[in-house]
């Protein structure tokens, strides 16, 4: 089982390593770890957060749509598709899972009738849940005394998926690549979008939704099968919904909450960073490259996917977020969770669970299930987005 980093100082050692390279700034974005005496370049907000979202978006529907319709190269192609397709199916997981979800919580602009008017065409767009039902689930359920029980719609939804506690976890990781790969898991889960958009909303949201849902139709037949699947489908269906199964079982340890153990004690206890990297090696000599090789390969192909998919923007800090639900700065995890690491360090009461690599993150959970003993469970209500 792979454990988390021992502690505040082993974990910033890690990030520190990073200082032989240029650039800190870059370095603190894909890590998500910041370092505790840096000062960023300038200072960021709300806004723009959800243009950059937005412009990945674009950027990944404009080269999906360049490998589909004009490029010849076969190679080319699915250089430029593939390429298209993380950023695509990126732009839309942060705009759902960072900007959508700081919106319920009311942190992106003051005025609340702003953030839900976002949050509602944003949603629409995508086709998840609107911002008053996920508002209700997340932010009075997920966030209150539901949290690791039965009734938090998260931890039911990784149990009703296969993923319960007691079962060995080559089964786990077993379960985990089937469900990725099952064309039901993607039926239902789309099915389960598109059903939070046209059930039980309000007329001005069934209205938005019809008309996007034509409007889509309409350019599905401009752009053809081929089009449709390759620039519409796979982005925004089944590899947004691979990275949003990702991003949930590596969220948390999704333990139910023992006997005795308080609500707050819950959410330290089962809440994860997941920071995106891995320590340099120490200088640049002949010696090295062959470690400088690992370390770039596993940045290209692991890391920096991860940071781009799982854990984009403040996910990869989201266990300073359920410790601190209620500040507006979201934008500013970074430097707000080292600032209270270095805190609880200094008073020799850190207990952040600190893991390198989502990879390892994935390990840790499904290990931690593995670990515990059988729970019986029944129907249980919840929901994926």
């Amino acid at each position: 089982m792979r454990r988390p980093v021992k502690g505040y100082h082993q974990s910033t050692e890690i990030r520190r390593s990073y200082e032989i390279l240029p650039f800190q700034g870059v370095w603190t974005w894909l890590t998500g770890k910041e370092l505790p005496e840096r000062k960023p370049l300038w200072q960021s907000n709300s806004t723009e957060r959800v243009l950059w979202s937005l412009s990945w978006v674009v950027v990944g529907v404009a080269l999906t749509a360049l490998s589909v319709f004009t490029l010849q190269n076969t190679a080319l192609q699915l250089l430029c598709w593939l390429i298209g397709a993380l950023f695509a199916t990126s732009g839309a997981r942060y705009i759902v899972a960072t900007i959508i979800h700081h919106g319920v919580h009311g942190h992106l602009y003051k005025s609340q009738t702003v953030n839900k008017v976002l949050c509602e065409i944003l949603s629409t767009l995508f086709i998840v849940q609107p911002y008053e039902s996920y508002r209700q689930f997340h932010v009075y359920e997920h966030h209150g005394r539901e949290f690791s029980t039965f009734d938090d719609k998260d931890l039911a939804a990784i149990y009703q998926l296969g993923f319960t506690p007691g079962k060995k976890k080559s089964a786990l990781y077993t379960r985990l690549i089937l469900t990725l790969l099952s064309p039901k898991f993607h039926l239902v889960f789309f099915y389960g979008r598109l059903k939070s958009n046209l059930i039980g909303v309000p007329f001005y949201r069934l209205m938005m939704t019809l008309v996007w849902l034509v409007t889509l139709g309409c350019v599905g037949y401009l752009l053809g099968v081929a089009g449709t699947v390759f620039i519409l489908v796979l982005p925004f269906v089944v590899l947004y919904q691979m990275a949003s199964l990702m991003h949930l079982i590596t969220e948390h340890v999704w333990l139910v909450r023992k006997e005795g153990e308080s609500v707050r004690d819950s959410h330290i206890n089962n809440c994860l960073a997941r920071f995106c990297g891995s320590a340099c090696p120490p200088d640049f000599s002949v010696k090295q490259w062959g470690r400088w090789g690992k370390w770039t390969a596993m940045h290209l192909f692991v890391h920096l996917p991860s940071r781009m998919l799982i854990v984009q923007g403040s996910l990869v800090c989201h266990d300073w977020h359920h410790r601190f639900g209620s500040v507006r700065q979201w934008y500013d995890y970074a430097q707000l969770r080292e600032r209270h690491a270095q805190k609880l360090s200094a008073e020799e009461k850190y207990d952040y669970i600190d893991i390198w690599g989502v990879h390892n993150a994935l390990d840790y959970v499904l290990s931690s299930l593995s670990e515990e003993q059988e729970v019986e469970i029944e129907h249980l209500a919840y929901r994926l987005n």
